[in-house]
């Protein structure tokens, strides 16, 4: 089992990210999070094994907010900006969910985070 958190300044793309995770077995979406202090006080105490990062937010971008977690944990960065992801991958991101996505978009990022936390 995948424990994650999600963060978006956007509580509908965050709906949006519950729903998704609710239809794959093996992702345990713990919580949710519209701001990136509350997400990083969370994860001080509670680590998780993947995060659902939005990356245009108003006070800590996910791009600076991914460089202050632990570097065991993986990223799927979900976003409407297609520009930053090509920085995006540079921090080794398992994936790049440009909004709006679907389902099966959704489980092949999945996909590849079981992936690479099995290897």
């Amino acid at each position: 089992m995948i424990t994650a958190i999600a963060i978006d300044d956007e509580p509908l793309a965050l709906d949006v990210v519950k729903a998704l995770c609710s239809k794959v077995d093996f992702i345990d979406l713990k919580r949710t999070f519209t701001e990136t202090s509350a997400a990083l006080k969370y994860l001080s105490d509670n680590p998780v094994d993947l995060l659902f990062l939005d990356i245009n937010m108003p006070a800590l971008s996910g791009i600076d907010f991914y460089k202050k977690v632990d570097k065991n944990t993986m990223v799927i960065f979900t976003t409407a900006y297609s520009e930053y992801a090509v920085e995006g991958f540079n921090l080794d991101a398992i994936d790049y969910l440009l909004k709006p996505f679907d389902l099966a978009r959704f489980k092949k990022a999945a996909e590849k985070a079981r992936e690479y936390h099995q290897s």
